[in-house]
């Protein structure tokens, strides 16, 4: 099932279950596994060619003995719910039930995941966003480190981000840079944000608009609603004080690609089995 949108995405579904899921918004299985150091380029592309052959990428992988096989099914099932986040933070224009031949999964979920399983996920993924003291959208605010942050009690995790964060890179692109799951990024740069860490590129550092998503998790500052006063706020999540509760439903909260999803998954259900998918 292709998603169109804003990044969008493509869930590949087998006899009911979802094994994997494909969005540029978020880092592939293998994208992980390389930019982590998982495995080498030259693993990879061993395994490559004897997939081709054994019609396993998985297997190949865990005969060369770099990677074991549980480590792989968690990272493939990691990549599938975090494709499917990417998905639903951003914005979804509508949906295709492709039944043309199926496409090549490089690295699936073995047994695959329920669709309803898989959304509650994301749901859970949303909301613990939502909650955090400083929620941001993976694909628009770009982030600067604070002057004064360079402290060898960082983690290296957080001295990774601080690195990448440049001014130029929003959560989802230093994810990519990190070789890291977005939704983890953004997490991490939320607390961050909040522990004065890293701070919001000024508009000078910025560069033209993302086209990565216009959906923010995050309100806007209060000079861009003066200067646009009709802009929609349906999608953007009220400023968030430690300690202070949240009247609306936790629901209503979440960005607009998560409707669209939930609904859309409940829309081609029927489809879906009648494509064999």
């Amino acid at each position: 099932m292709q998603i169109v949108g804003n990044p969008g995405g493509l869930f590949h579904l087998r006899d009911g279950a979802v094994i994997a899921v494909d969005s540029s918004g978020s880092p592939g299985a293998e994208t992980l596994l390389l930019c982590s150091g998982r495995i080498s380029e030259e693993d990879w592309t061993a395994a490559l060619s004897g997939g081709a052959e054994t019609r396993s990428h998985q297997a190949a992988l865990i005969a060369r003995g770099t990677i074991e096989s549980t480590e792989l099914q968690v990272l493939a099932m990691a990549a599938a719910q975090d494709g499917a986040f990417a998905t639903a933070a951003g914005d979804i224009e509508r949906y295709l039930v492709v039944d043309d031949d199926p496409i090549d999964v490089l690295l699936p979920v073995p047994d695959g995941v329920a669709p309803d399983l898989l959304l509650q996920e994301t749901a859970r993924r949303l909301d613990a966003l939502a909650s955090l003291p400083f929620p941001l959208s993976p694909y628009q605010e770009r982030v600067v480190p604070v002057c004064g942050t360079e402290s060898p009690a960082l983690t290296a995790g957080r001295r990774e981000i601080i690195a990448h964060a440049t001014g130029r890179r929003n959560a989802r692109d230093i994810a990519f840079a990190a070789g890291r799951s977005v939704y983890s990024t953004t997490v991490e740069i939320s607390q961050m944000l909040s522990e004065d860490l890293l701070e919001i590129a000024p508009p000078a550092t910025l560069i033209s608009p993302s086209h990565w998503g216009s959906t923010s998790l995050r309100p806007r500052a209060e000079v861009e609603r003066a200067a646009d006063p009709g802009i929609d706020q349906v999608t953007s999540l009220p400023t968030r004080r430690p300690g202070r509760a949240i009247s609306d439903s936790q629901n209503n909260l979440r960005p607009s690609g998560w409707h669209a999803l939930s609904d859309l998954f409940s829309l081609s259900e029927t489809e879906s089995k009648h494509a064999g998918l």
